[in-house]
């Protein structure tokens, strides 16, 4: 008897061999995670740009960037140690993410509070973070956005990154659905309110799954070494911090030289280049995990994660820098007028940033934290330094100059020191130069 089923097609063959490569199906899913948040949070912003004045958009998104801020740096870098080790933890799983998120947890309830009741010091325009309400909502929005973002890496640590694009969609979603309800109710704390609100529901469901069933209940022993671990962690740490404060601060600053106006014109462009770059990003912590495993392959699978992110950011940021006018009027006239150039400069940055983030996905896989450091630290020290003298007399378009000039340095460097015996070919390979010895 005949089979009724039709053969495979090449391309359906294609296709199925290459998603059930890991590293590409873990990317995929980090990717379709991030894209929804990324797309979602677009459409959010837009509301919260027709229900308020862009003074308002402008401190609730300085607001949201300081409590990020602060959270990524209470996380303490733990977010690519928890990608990097827990494949490997075997019975030390449970224990390094109980650790991470107490120490985590109670560094973002100090320092959470600190930072707000100390607003007026760091940015009179953020100083209504001191009355009662804001200073307690931050505090509380700081904690839970440090486990919201950590939960995410011990997921994809244990290969279970197939939920993340649920459990993303369904914040999205929810902070999106609460902005609709808050616009009346709230007139001055809406957008920072529903940004938060849905965390604590997304917090409870996704560590109920982590402990009650991905965590594995064996007991074989781990490869945790804890001196390779606490280094990873310091270097990460370190130049954490840098990229931290390099991306989040950026619309407090552009509000500090310039005014709340004309961050909330920053802040869009800047929020779609962020987007830009997480399809880098996911596709390096895809590379992490499966490194981890496999370290012989390092060489391979370096290869195929600056390809791969290459195929899928050099036509995304393309088409952005084509369609930035149109859309940009999504949020307003205003919105496109005084953004356009920016996201068009910040979206051509996003191409040398792919080899930028592969590079820093490389040294961490390696531990060398000194590499890490000295790339984003240098990222910092180029685009907020440059950025701070320039903005008074350039406005915001300095911001993408120095941006993505600082990409095309970094860029270049990269493949000549770490990458280079990993992604170019081996006739050009060689000894490369010790970045940061």
């Amino acid at each position: 008897m005949e089979s009724s089923s039709a053969p495979s097609t090449p391309s359906q063959g294609w296709l199925k061999d290459h998603l059930s490569d890991q590293l590409y199906r873990t990317g995929y899913y980090l990717i379709i995670g991030t894209g929804i948040t990324s797309l979602l949070g677009v459409a959010f912003w837009a509301l919260a740009a027709r229900s308020y004045s862009a003074h308002e958009v402008g401190q609730n998104a300085a607001a949201i960037s300081a409590m990020t801020l602060v959270s990524g740096v209470c996380s303490l870098g733990l977010s690519a140690v928890l990608v990097r080790y827990l494949p490997v933890a075997g019975a030390a799983t449970r224990m390094l993410v109980n650790r991470s998120y107490a120490l985590t947890v109670a560094l973002s309830f100090v320092f959470g509070a600190a930072v707000a009741a100390t607003s007026d010091a760091w940015s009179p325009t953020l100083s209504f973070l001191q009355r009662g309400g804001w200073l307690a909502g931050f505090t509380l929005a700081t904690a839970a956005m440090t486990v919201f973002t950590l939960q995410d890496s011990v997921l994809t640590g244990l290969r279970a990154a197939r939920w993340i694009p649920l459990e993303n969609s369904l914040y999205a979603l929810g902070k999106l659905a609460l902005l609709i309800v808050l616009a009346a109710m709230l007139p001055t704390a809406g957008p920072f309110v529903a940004w938060n609100a849905p965390l604590l529901p997304a917090i409870i469901l996704i560590n109920y799954l982590i402990f009650r069933r991905l965590i594995p209940r064996d007991r074989s022993v781990g490869l945790l070494d804890r001196a390779k671990v606490l280094r990873m962690a310091a270097g990460n740490y370190g130049g954490n911090l840098f990229a931290l404060v390099g991306n989040m601060y950026m619309p407090i600053l552009v509000a500090n030289q310039v005014s709340a106006t004309e961050a909330a014109y920053f802040f869009v462009p800047w929020m779609i280049s962020l987007s830009l770059q997480l399809v880098a990003l996911n596709v390096t912590t895809s590379l992490t995990v499966e490194a981890a495993l496999d370290m012989p392959q390092l060489r391979r699978l370096s290869r195929q994660a600056l390809g791969h992110s290459m195929r899928l950011v050099a036509p995304m940021a393309a088409l952005t820098v084509l369609i930035a006018p149109v859309a940009l009027l999504a949020f307003g006239s205003a919105y496109a007028d005084a953004g356009t150039t920016l996201l068009r400069l910040l979206a051509a940055g996003a191409i040398p940033n792919v080899i930028v983030a592969v590079g820093i996905g490389v040294a961490r896989i390696e531990h060398k934290g000194q590499v890490v450091v000295a790339v984003q630290g240098a990222q910092f020290a180029i685009v907020l330094g440059l950025s701070a003298i320039l903005l008074p007399s350039a406005g915001i378009v300095a911001v993408g100059l120095t941006w993505a000039g600082s990409q095309v340095i970094l860029a270049g460097i990269l493949l000549l020191t770490i990458l280079r015996p990993l992604v170019l070919p081996q006739r050009w390979a060689g000894s490369p130069p010790a970045l940061g010895a």
